[in-house]
């Protein structure tokens, strides 16, 4: 018996001492498990190897006013879960803190100086509805140099791609160098948002492709409107030679906003040769931009095209990429190099013929499938391989000291539309040049950039409009059917709870009549 009670408080001791030991360990170590699409809420490689890069103390500070809405309480924990995984990946190199001044001026003034702004949130005092005007950003301090941002409701999927970019643009050491030509007509376009994008992620270098180019991952070509002189071309190529990537931006239509008219360069000869022809059409796609003109009724711009993703990781899982006034491509060197698209137009496109570009009244009035009947087009595409230079064969040129005739296994990346730089004017394209981000990160092998770039990019599953897409493969009005699905599901949702009480009461009634029936007979 004393054994046996010996026997029990051992085995109690070494229960409550493993236990004791599972609590120590887990003081010492913090797991996560995120069981959320793409790990949407863990630290990713390249933020944990830029924290690895710090040589200083970097200081961020959570500017915030006093009180926080109701809205921003989940977004305020998960500021200060993320920026611990960026302390723990920095190893104490990078410290955060909360600042919140005592008084309203002090808080103002402090965030006017810091680059934030004051957001209005709705509330309710009594009975009474108010407006609050609330300060909630970060703040990032680094060796001098300042960039912040402010903290909005709905920021989450983005926070750390947004976080990353500001301590990268502040470490710079880390960043990748791309160089990037553009002609006149870039330099009139509104082009903040994307210019701003790029500075961010990359340390920029603007050329003339007049002199030899510096080293340098990849160079990204906005597009040309003229012919290039010999030399530009040759330094193009010769940059790809060396093993460098090229991302062109370029498409074979000009406007002045009044008239079109189709571009004669000699760049789509370098382009044909790495294995690009664009055509001299308008690509249209019945699924377009859309102004809304009254109540009810649209105006269409088919030769504005609104794209989604493929399969390629540049454009996977994207959605409201809009084109404007693209052209199609075709491969034309099968026997040399891969060709792999990466976006195109739906099914229901067509083609608005070079050189006279007529517009009919129908085509902005009216959206029959009928008169899309091509297919898909390709508007964005890479060729992949070893390619024989440009100027292989030319006898002035290839004798030059240093020329290289064939290049090692590299890619070409090229979207037809050399405004995809531009701000849009809607809010759902304003980050469709992120798509020539994701093109240079993948060319230059920085894929974990691109997924954390792409979180936000992508369309939620629970969106209208992404299911209106998704589902029906025929082609319908998206505003008319989305507004038709929106009606659909409230009305389900409105009646659903009386139905399923009504079906309940009638299952009860039923049972409670069989059970009488049953009572009933055993009496008789």
């Amino acid at each position: 018996m004393m054994n046996k009670k010996l026997g029990n408080i051992s085995g109690l001791a070494l229960k409550i001492g493993i236990a004791l030991l599972i609590l120590l360990i887990s003081t010492l170590v913090t797991l996560r498990w995120d069981l959320s699409k793409d790990r949407a809420y863990s630290l990713n490689k390249n933020s944990k190897e830029l924290m690895r890069s710090l040589d200083d103390v970097m200081l961020v500070k959570i500017i915030s006013s006093k009180e926080l809405p109701v809205e921003l309480n989940n977004l305020n924990r998960y500021t200060a879960d993320l920026l611990r995984e960026y302390q723990l990946s920095s190893r104490g190199k990078l410290r955060f803190e909360y600042v919140k001044p005592s008084t309203q001026d002090e808080l103002y003034s402090l965030a006017r100086s810091s680059g934030l702004r004051r957001v209005r949130f709705q509330g309710y005092e009594g009975d009474q509805m108010t407006l609050k005007e609330v300060i909630f950003g970060v703040v990032f301090e680094y060796q001098g140099r300042i960039e912040s941002f402010d903290l909005i409701p709905r920021i989450e999927p983005r926070l750390e791609y947004e976080m990353t970019l500001r301590m990268q643009s502040l470490i710079q050491k880390s960043m990748p160098k791309v160089l990037a030509f553009a002609d006149t007509t870039y330099y009139y376009q509104r082009k903040e948002t994307f210019a701003r994008s790029l500075q961010m992620n990359y340390i920029l270098d603007m050329i003339d492709l007049k002199d030899p180019l510096p080293d340098a991952d990849a160079l990204l070509f906005n597009g040309v409107v003229t012919d290039l002189e010999t030399e530009q071309l040759y330094q193009l190529d010769q940059f790809l030679m060396r093993g460098g990537k090229l991302i062109f931006l370029q498409d074979k239509t000009h406007t002045d906003g009044h008239t079109l008219s189709p571009i004669q360069s000699n760049i789509f000869d370098l382009l044909e040769h790495y294995g690009f022809e664009l055509s001299d059409d308008i690509a249209l796609d019945i699924n377009c931009d859309q102004q809304s003109v009254g109540v009810g009724t649209y105006l269409y711009y088919p030769m504005y095209p609104i794209l989604k993703g493929s399969a390629h990781p540049v454009s996977r899982g994207l959605h409201n990429i809009i084109f404007y006034l693209a052209n199609g491509i075709r491969f034309t060197r099968p026997d040399m190099v891969e060709f792999q698209p990466i976006l195109t137009s739906s099914e229901f496109s067509d083609v608005m013929p070079a050189p006279t570009y007529q517009v009919s009244q129908e085509m902005f009035t009216g959206a029959d499938p009928m008169n899309y009947t091509m297919g898909p087009i390709v508007l964005a595409a890479e060729t992949k391989g070893e390619f024989e230079s440009f100027f292989a064969h030319n006898d002035s040129l290839s004798t030059r000291p240093g020329f290289i005739a064939k290049s090692p296994m590299t890619s070409v990346i090229l979207f037809s539309d050399k405004e995809l730089v531009m701000d849009s004017d809607k809010k759902e394209f304003a980050e469709r040049g992120n798509v020539v981000l994701n093109a240079i990160d993948y060319s230059i092998g920085r894929d974990s950039m691109m997924k954390i770039r792409n979180r936000h990019l992508s369309t939620p599953v629970l969106s209208t409009r992404y299911f209106v897409q998704k589902n029906f493969s025929i082609w319908r009005d998206l505003n008319k059917t989305e507004q038709f699905v929106k009606t659909s599901v409230k009305v389900i949702f409105t009646l659903l709870p009386s139905i399923i009480l009504v079906l309940i009461a009638l299952f009860i009634a039923f049972k409670r009549k069989i059970k009488l029936r049953i009572m009933t007979d055993e009496k008789e």
